[in-house]
């Protein structure tokens, strides 16, 4: 999971979507996207994503994209809903949820 402050879309990998079986839904308003450079990527779909780390639980819509750059991208919409605080050296967010700090360290999924 990438927790990405520049990008405006919570997206999600093809490759995840096949992996887990998870459901993927006709995008109610299709639209086009830049990711990392300026190659336009369509968005035709979205998914559904349960995020589950301890004490914080969600779900969350993400836009279906195909993409080798990260798994998952959490971008402005989850970082401002949440008030999260990003510390670029540690490569870490905090936020708090339900009263209890929850911090995020950097990983990788692998598909």
């Amino acid at each position: 999971m990438i927790v990405d402050s520049e990008s405006n879309i919570n997206a999600v990998s093809s490759k995840v979507i096949e992996r887990f079986e998870l459901k993927a839904i006709s995008y109610p308003h299709p639209h086009k996207v830049s990711l990392i450079n300026s190659t336009a990527l369509k968005v035709k779909q979205r998914c559904l994503i349960m995020i589950d780390f301890n004490s914080y639980k969600d779900k969350i819509w993400c836009d279906m994209v195909t993409m080798n750059v990260g798994q998952i991208i959490l971008g402005r919409s989850w970082l401002f809903d949440k008030d999260i605080t990003i510390y670029g050296l540690s490569n870490m967010c905090q936020f708090e949820h339900n009263g209890k700090k929850n911090k995020l360290l950097s990983f990788r999924l692998k598909v």
